[in-house]
């Protein structure tokens, strides 16, 4: 099965190129809500910048002002894929929204979901208020339904899966920015900040928790979880120095007992709750042809591990965590590459140890086809003092295990249409079980844009094996106001 579709998403890559070279303006793929785009006719100036900052930039981060620009290339602190364009609303100023329906289809018979494993309507609601001394308030909202669960019968399902997925309402960033003197910025309030320089696998991107309840369907940057920070920027020439207190502690929301991404047969312990304060320090620079970030946070591990069976709560020990990334521009080429050492991990199985885990990540892009984008990132962990106990974690752990991600995205009909592809793998020899997406957006006018995605897991794994039947398609369409 795997040899199969991996030779489907080969070929449509590689139609992907072909359409290109021909200059045609069609193509096939898979969607998401925030394709990767890349405008090839660049200055000078913004293709040195190109792909050297550390924010996810939404589109609502676009129309920044001339100062954020200049410190773009470097940004440490970025806004989740929840904020929208930055538009004045006709009914409240400042206040934008979006409505999405979104349906997924899986193609074994998903009982009792009976293939239809979500039908889920969706709504966005995003404020900006910029004050006269230059400070900038923003909140932003999303609320969610998922009618699959009424239609089939609530009965049929878990009752954990019922409240964790068919509805939602959630307070995402609310915040409040502005420049203190000239050289001095802050930002209060639930935001993500992010580190390092991969779009696709963390290393040194330890700040913010993600949503990983159905894994393989949406990038990162769509998932990133924000948390209440105080963040503080003072800049000094062509560095600038980020010290930060984390004053909320969330973990990972991960999927819920009975539904098709839970492995177990019995429910997990809930996560043990903490209201004490974290801190986190990042110092970057930029030059030309190249940036580099260090970092340093003493933080609360985000997988956790049990420390009684006959009491089970899963405990968020510290840890210490020092890293760094490097980013190098030649030509079309971006090298990137991050690392970063973990001090104080435990573990279920080894409850009597603590652990020291050094994670390296080594990447590349290249833009030189017109419209297109292709990375490549591969990342290697080591964990020290390895103990034979750790190989029966419900995600065995090696001494050295290994993760790749290939990535491709291209642009058509004057960048209405975004086709794009990823593979993600795991294992040195790459069989350690993964998945594989392509998805396309489409803009079917003003304001209203249509998704369509395929996305298929590859066994190999014990987690993985058992995803591994649910493959499926999926669609949505949006209308932003």
């Amino acid at each position: 099965m795997y040899r199969n579709h991996l030779s489907v998403f080969t070929l449509i890559a590689l139609l992907s190129f072909y359409a290109h070279a021909d200059e045609v303006d069609e193509a096939m793929g898979g969607f998401d809500d925030d394709p990767v785009s890349v405008t090839q006719e660049k200055s000078t100036e913004d293709a040195l910048l190109d792909g050297f900052d550390d924010t996810s930039v939404t589109a609502a981060d676009e129309q920044k002002s001339a100062e954020d620009e200049l410190f773009d290339g470097f940004e440490d602190d970025a806004s989740t894929s929840t904020e929208i364009d930055d538009e004045t609303s006709s009914f409240v100023p400042g206040l934008t929204g979006k409505l999405t329906q979104q349906i997924a289809y899986s193609f074994d018979n998903d009982k009792p979901h009976d293939n239809i494993s979500s039908f889920k309507s969706s709504l966005l609601l995003d404020y900006e208020h910029k004050f006269e001394n230059g400070f900038k308030f923003k909140a932003n909202a999303k609320a969610y339904y998922d009618a699959i669960y009424d239609i089939k019968g609530s009965e049929k399902f878990v009752q954990d899966e019922l409240d964790e997925l068919r509805s939602e309402v959630e307070l995402f960033d609310a915040y409040i920015e502005g420049k203190i003197t000239d050289n001095f910025d802050m930002k209060l309030g639930r935001q993500v900040v992010v580190w390092g320089r991969s779009d696709t696998i963390r290393v040194t991107d330890v700040l913010n928790p993600l949503d990983k309840r159905r894994p393989g369907m949406v990038d990162i940057e769509d998932l990133r979880l924000p948390v209440a920070m105080a963040k503080f920027d003072y800049f000094i020439g062509d560095w600038r120095v980020t010290p930060i207190a984390i004053l909320e502690q969330r973990f990972s929301k991960k999927p819920p007992f009975g539904s098709i991404f839970y492995p177990l047969p019995f429910a997990a312990p809930d996560d043990k709750d903490y209201s004490d304060v974290t801190y986190a320090l990042s110092v970057g620079g930029e030059f030309p042809g190249w940036d580099v970030n260090f970092y340093a946070a003493r933080i609360h591990d985000d997988e956790g591990h049990v420390v009684d069976p006959l009491t089970p709560s899963v405990h968020h020990d510290k840890v210490n965590m020092f890293g760094t990334a490097l980013n190098v521009l030649s030509g079309s080429w971006l090298f990137k590459t991050e690392l970063a050492y973990f001090n104080g991990l435990k573990y279920t199985t080894v409850p009597d140890k603590s652990f020291n885990r050094t994670d390296l990540l080594l990447g590349v892009e290249y833009n030189g086809i017109a419209d297109t984008l292709i990375s490549y990132d591969w990342v290697h962990r080591s964990l020290e003092e390895h103990d034979e106990r750790l190989l029966n974690e419900l995600n065995p752990l090696n001494k050295h295990s290994y993760q790749h991600a290939f990535r491709v995205s291209s642009d058509f009909m004057n960048d209405s249409l975004t086709a794009n592809y990823l593979l993600s793998l795991n294992g040195e020899k790459l069989d350690e079980g993964g998945f594989q997406r392509a998805w396309v957006k489409y803009e079917l006018g003003e304001g209203i844009n249509t998704n369509i995605g395929v996305v298929d897991y590859i066994g190999g794994s014990l987690v993985f094996d058992e995803y591994e039947d649910n493959d499926m398609i999926f669609a949505d369409i949006a209308y932003s106001f």
